[in-house]
C-alpha cells in the first residue's frame, strides 16, 4: 500500500515537511503534535476554578451523580433533571475517586476527554489524508473557541465526540487492510471491524445526539453498494460477454494500485469504469460494516432496552422532537425553520446562548470558515474517494441533531460532528499549502509556513481573549452559572463554625441549587436546608443556625417581623457592581425567639375538615367539623397555624395567606402546598399551589412559613367562601390525607372562611 505521507492531498509532505528523512519528518511530526498538544492542555486547563464562573445546574448534576457512583450507586441511566447517560458520570467518578468529588474533577475531566477528541482526530485524518492535514486538524482543534468552550465544562457531550472518533478510526484500520493478503490480515480487520462496533455501541451511553450516527456507517454502505453497482454496470458495458473482465491490477499495471492508496481523482474515475475495484470494495467490506453494526446493537441493548421500558425517564425527546413528529405526519414547516434556523451556525450566526457561546458567535471564525467551505469543495471534487465521502456523511449525520431542534444550543448539539468539521477545514487549507508549495520558491514555501503559523497564533489570541476576557467575565455567563452560589460555598469553606445552614435561593429544588452546593462545598460538617425566601422562611430546629440570603432571593417583608429581632448580621459579601445578584448576606439566626414568634403569629388559628362539596353561601361553617391543631398531614408534615392577612377583600384583589408547618418526616417525592378559595358549588374561584421549602430537604423538627398570596375571580359577588389548604404529590397529583390520631378523615383543611365586600 502506499504511504499516507504520499497522499494526493499532500504530495509534497516527504520532500517537504521541514526536510528531512522519513524518520527525522515523524520525529518532527511527534514533535509538533506535543507542542500542540501542550497548548491545548494550557487553554484547557488554565483558571479552570474560575472560568467558568461557577457552575450550571446541568453540571452540578453530573457531579452529583459521579459521586452516587462512589457510594454505590450505578444505574445505567440517570433520571436526574431531565435524564442523562451513564458514561460521562462513571468517568467523571473514576477522577473523582483520586481527587475528591470537587468541581475541579468534574471539569478536568472534560479536558481530558478533549484531548483524547484532539489525539483521536489527528489519528484518523493522518490516516484519511495524510500528516499534513492530520497536523492542522489537531492544531485547529487545540485552538476554537468550540473546541475549548466544551473541552472545559462539565458536561458529558464530549463523550460522544470521542466515542464516534474512536469508532471511526478503527473502522479505517479494518478497512484500510482490505487490499492486503487475507492470510496476513483477516484476523486483524475482525479485530478492528469489531472494536468500531464496541466504540459505536459505546456512543449510544454518551449524549443524545450521538443516537444519530450509526447512520454514517449505513449511509457509507450504501455509497459502496451504489459504487458496485455502477463498476459492475460498466464493467459488462466495456467487456463483451466473450471477453472476461480482468482484474484492476492485470490492465497494464494502470489500476495496480489500490483504491486506498487514493490515486488523483481523474485515475479514480478510470479505477471505477473499468470496474474492478467499485465492486471489489463492496464486496471486501460489506460484511465488516454488518457486524460492526451488529456489536454497536449488541452493546448499546441494555440501554436502549432500559429507555423503551421506562419511557418517562427521557423528558428531553418529548421537549425536542416536536418538529420531527410533525414531519412524519407531513408537516414540515417547523422542521424547515429549524433547519433554516441552525445553517448559519458554522460562519455567520451561531448559538444565541450565553451559556456555550458568545451569542452569535458562530462555530468557526471566518478564516477557518472559508478553509472549511474550500474543504467542502476539495471533498466534493473528490466525491467518488470512499474517504472524502466518509467525511461529508459524518458531517451531514454530526450536525442533523442541531439542524433538528434549532439554533439554540447548537454548540453542543452539533458536538458529534466536531473533529469532521475540523477535518473539512484543514482539508482546505492542506489544499493551498500543496498549492502554494507546487507554484512558488523556496522564499515563496517560507513565507507560506510563516503564513500559516500566524493564522494559528493570532487564532489562539484571538480564542484566549474571547473566552477568558469576554465570555467568562460576562454577567450573563455569571448568573448562568450561579457564581453567587460558589461565592457562598467558598465563604463556608473557610469558616471553620459546624452546625445548621440555611439558603434562600431562587432554586431551591432538589436537582438545582442544591446540588451545586454539594459540588462546590469541600465540606461534610454542614446540616443544610433550602427554601425560596421571596415566599417561604425556615426556622430549623436547632436554637442557633445560620442564614445566607443572597440579593436575588431577598425575605419577603411578611418574613420581616419574624425574622429580624432574632437575627443578627455576621457577614456581607459583595461582587460586582454590574451583576445580577449584588452580594449575599450572612446571619445568626436564634431559631427559638423566631419560632415563638411565629407560634404567637398563629395562636388563635381555627382549622376544620368536611365531608361536603356544597357550603351554605350565607354560613359556610355550618358543615365544618372542628380540628384542633396542630392537624397531621399523610405523616410527614403538620400545619400549626395560619394567619389570614386578607380576611376581607373585594373582588378581583389579593388574597395574602401564611400557613406555618412543622416537619414529621423527610418526603422524597415532591410535594406541592394548595390553597383554594371556593363558592358555595366547591368550584375553585382563586388559588395558589406551590412549596417553596423542597420536600426533599426536609428535617426532622424544623418548621417552616409558606406565603400564599394570589387573585380571586373579579367577578366574585359577596358573601363567604371557603378557603381549604393541603398537600399533593407534585407526580402524581395525589392528595396527602388528613390524618386524626392516624386515621384518615380528608384530604383537606379548610381554614376561617373569607369574607368578600362589595367593589
Amino acid at each position: 500500500m502506499t504511504s499516507k505521507l504520499s497522499s494526493p492531498f499532500c504530495p509534497w509532505a516527504t520532500r517537504r515537511l521541514m526536510a528531512g528523512s522519513g524518520e527525522s519528518v515523524q520525529r518532527l511530526e511527534l514533535a509538533i503534535l506535543i507542542v500542540i498538544l501542550i497548548v491545548a492542555t494550557v487553554l484547557r486547563t488554565w483558571g479552570l476554578e474560575s472560568a467558568p464562573p461557577g457552575l450550571t445546574h446541568d453540571e452540578a448534576s453530573n457531579g452529583h451523580d459521579a459521586a452516587g457512583v462512589l457510594e454505590g450507586v450505578r444505574p445505567i441511566y440517570f433520571t436526574v433533571g431531565y435524564g442523562h447517560e451513564p458514561l460521562y458520570p462513571y468517568s467523571v467518578a473514576l477522577l473523582m475517586a483520586l481527587l475528591g468529588p470537587t468541581a475541579i474533577a468534574l471539569r478536568l475531566t472534560t479536558v481530558i476527554w478533549g484531548l483524547i477528541v484532539i489525539v483521536l482526530s489527528y489519528a484518523l485524518a493522518r490516516r484519511l489524508f495524510g500528516p499534513l492535514t492530520a497536523l492542522l486538524t489537531a492544531a485547529s482543534m487545540a485552538l476554537s473557541f468550540w473546541c475549548v468552550m466544551t473541552s472545559r465544562v462539565g458536561l458529558r457531550a464530549i463523550t460522544a465526540t470521542a466515542t464516534f472518533a474512536a469508532s471511526a478510526y478503527s473502522f479505517w484500520r479494518a478497512f484500510d487492510l482490505s487490499d492486503s493478503k487475507p492470510a496476513q490480515t483477516a484476523g486483524h480487520r475482525w479485530i478492528w471491524w469489531s472494536l468500531s462496533g464496541v466504540f459505536l455501541g459505546a456512543s449510544i451511553y454518551t449524549y443524545m445526539a450521538s443516537r444519530a450516527m450509526p447512520a454514517v456507517y449505513l449511509a457509507f454502505l450504501g455509497y459502496l453498494f451504489v459504487l458496485h453497482v455502477v463498476a459492475r454496470s460498466r464493467a459488462r458495458r466495456e467487456n463483451p460477454p466473450d471477453e472476461p473482465v480482468q482484474p484492476a491490477s492485470a490492465q497494464g499495471g494502470q489500476g495496480s494500485e489500490s483504491l486506498k492508496s487514493r490515486p488523483e481523482s481523474g485515475e479514480m474515475i478510470s479505477i471505477l469504469a473499468r470496474g474492478g475495484e467499485g465492486a471489489t470494495l463492496f464486496q471486501e467490506n460489506w460484511i465488516g460494516i454488518a457486524l460492526l453494526l451488529l456489536i454497536a446493537a449488541l452493546v448499546a441493548s441494555p440501554l436502549v432496552n432500559y429507555l423503551i421500558t421506562h419511557p418517562e425517564a427521557e423528558q428531553r425527546i418529548g421537549q425536542l422532537g416536536t418538529p420531527l413528529r410533525q414531519a412524519l405526519r407531513g408537516d414540515f414547516r417547523g422542521l424547515w425553520d429549524h433547519v433554516m434556523g441552525s445553517l448559519p451556525m458554522f460562519t455567520f450566526q451561531g448559538d444565541p446562548l450565553w451559556l456555550y457561546n458568545i451569542p452569535g458567535r458562530p462555530l468557526l471564525d471566518l478564516t477557518v470558515g472559508a478553509f472549511f467551505y474550500g474543504g467542502l469543495l476539495v471533498c466534493l471534487w473528490h466525491l467518488r474517494s470512499p474517504r472524502t465521502t466518509f467525511l461529508l456523511l459524518w458531517l451531514i449525520v454530526g450536525v442533523s441533531p442541531a439542524l433538528a431542534t434549532g439554533p439554540d444550543a447548537t454548540t453542543l448539539r452539533s458536538i458529534a460532528a466536531q473533529p469532521a468539521v475540523f477535518m473539512t477545514a484543514s482539508l482546505g487549507l492542506a489544499t493551498l499549502i500543496r498549492y502554494l508549495h507546487e507554484h512558488s520558491g523556496p522564499w515563496g514555501q517560507i513565507a507560506t509556513v510563516g503564513a500559516v503559523g500566524m493564522l494559528f497564533a493570532v487564532t489562539g489570541v484571538r480564542t484566549a481573549y474571547a473566552y477568558f476576557d469576554v465570555w467568562a467575565e460576562h454577567r450573563d455567563v455569571r448568573v448562568a452559572y450561579h457564581h453567587a452560589l460558589v461565592k457562598q460555598a467558598h465563604y463556608l469553606d473557610t469558616h471553620p463554625e459546624a452546625g445548621t445552614v440555611s439558603f434562600s435561593s431562587i432554586y431551591p429544588g432538589r436537582f438545582h441549587d442544591p446540588y451545586s452546593m454539594e459540588v462546590s462545598l469541600d465540606r461534610e460538617d454542614l446540616s443544610l436546608r433550602w427554601f425560596d425566601g421571596r415566599f417561604a422562611l425556615v426556622i430549623p430546629s436547632a436554637n442557633e443556625s445560620r442564614v445566607l440570603i443572597p440579593s436575588i432571593a431577598p425575605l419577603d417583608e411578611v418574613f420581616e417581623p419574624m425574622f429580624e429581632p432574632h437575627a443578627s448580621l455576621m457577614h456581607t459579601e459583595y461582587f460586582r457592581p454590574d451583576d445580577l445578584v449584588t452580594h449575599f448576606d450572612v446571619y445568626q439566626l436564634d431559631g427559638a425567639g423566631a419560632l415563638t414568634t411565629v407560634l404567637l403569629t398563629v395562636e388563635d388559628s381555627l382549622v376544620s375538615w368536611s365531608r361536603a362539596d356544597a357550603f351554605p353561601i350565607a354560613a359556610p361553617q355550618f358543615v365544618y367539623e372542628p380540628l384542633a391543631p396542630p392537624v397531621e398531614v399523610g405523616g410527614v408534615v403538620s400545619l400549626l397555624g395560619y394567619d389570614l392577612r386578607t380576611p376581607a377583600l373585594e373582588p378581583g384583589e389579593e388574597v395574602e395567606l401564611l400557613t406555618v408547618w412543622r416537619v414529621r418526616d423527610r418526603f422524597a417525592p415532591e410535594a406541592v402546598a394548595f390553597t383554594h378559595v371556593l363558592n358555595h358549588e366547591g368550584r375553585v374561584i382563586g388559588q395558589l399551589d406551590r412549596l417553596d421549602v423542597p420536600s426533599w430537604h426536609w428535617e426532622e423538627g424544623d418548621v417552616f412559613v409558606q406565603l400564599h398570596r394570589f387573585p380571586i375571580d373579579s367577578d366574585t359577588p359577596p358573601g363567604l367562601y371557603p378557603v381549604q389548604v393541603g398537600m399533593y404529590d407534585r407526580e402524581g397529583s395525589e392528595r396527602l390525607p388528613v390524618l386524626v390520631d392516624g386515621a384518615r378523615v380528608d384530604d383537606r383543611i379548610l381554614l376561617h372562611p373569607l369574607e368578600v365586600g362589595r367593589p
